[in-house]
Order: C-alpha cells, then structure tokens, then sequence
C-alpha cells in the first residue's frame, strides 16, 4: 500500500502530466477580417489541422483536405471562405510532447527510487 505522502506525490505527477498535455497545443491567429477571402487561407496547406469559426457563430475543428479561392474543405465540411470570420492553424510540437515524456518518466523514476529507499514503504514480513 502507499502511504498518503506516496498517494499526494502521484496526484501531483498525475495533475502536472494534465497540465503539460494542455499546454502542448498551441494556435497561431490568421488575421482576417477585411482581408480578400483567398488570403484568409494564406499559409494553409492540404494535411493542416484548423480551427474556423464563421460570422454566423459556427465552429469547427478539422484536418483540412482541400483549399480553393472560395471556401476550404475538410473531414466533411465545406465552408465558404466568405463566411469564415476567422482561421486558426494548430501547431503540435514535437519538442513540446517530447520534454512532456521525460519529464513524466523522470517523475515516476523519483517516485520508485525514493520509496524503494525508505524503510517505511519496504513490505514487512
């Protein structure tokens, strides 16, 4: 069994592991309110993943799979780029995920290596 600081310890790698994977993700803002609809998708590409959200209020997340002069296309929807009030570009970094994992891992090694040292987390016999 662990012991309450053991079970504190792994709430605290459990809630910072939360945090990390949110701060992971981060967006870049594509300008565009009185910008000509072709340049409202100015530096998308087929395969990027975008947040659009329309005047009307509409909003969608998906992997784009088609960008023309008049609307982009992805994972079934069609959107007018005259009706897009704005674009978001979602940027996953890897660095960003892979400090993540060694900072979990390094965690967990901390937690094993400081209660298999103590003598109060030693199974008795």
């Amino acid at each position: 069994m662990h012991s309450d600081s053991a079970n504190r310890a792994i709430s605290v790698v459990v809630l910072i592991s939360f945090i990390f994977t949110l701060s992971c993700t981060t967006t870049k803002v594509h300008p565009i309110h009185t910008t000509p609809p072709q340049e409202k998708v100015r530096g998308l590409k087929v395969g990027d993943t975008v947040k659009v959200m329309t005047y009307s209020g509409e909003k969608y997340k998906f992997k784009v799979e088609n960008i023309t002069n008049e609307e982009i296309e992805g994972e079934g929807n069609k959107i007018a780029l005259t009706d897009v009030e704005s674009i978001k570009k979602v940027f996953f970094t890897g660095k960003a995920i892979a400090a993540f994992v060694v900072l979990i891992v390094g965690f967990v090694v901390l937690i094993v290596i400081g209660t298999s040292n103590n003598p109060k987390y030693k199974a008795t016999e």
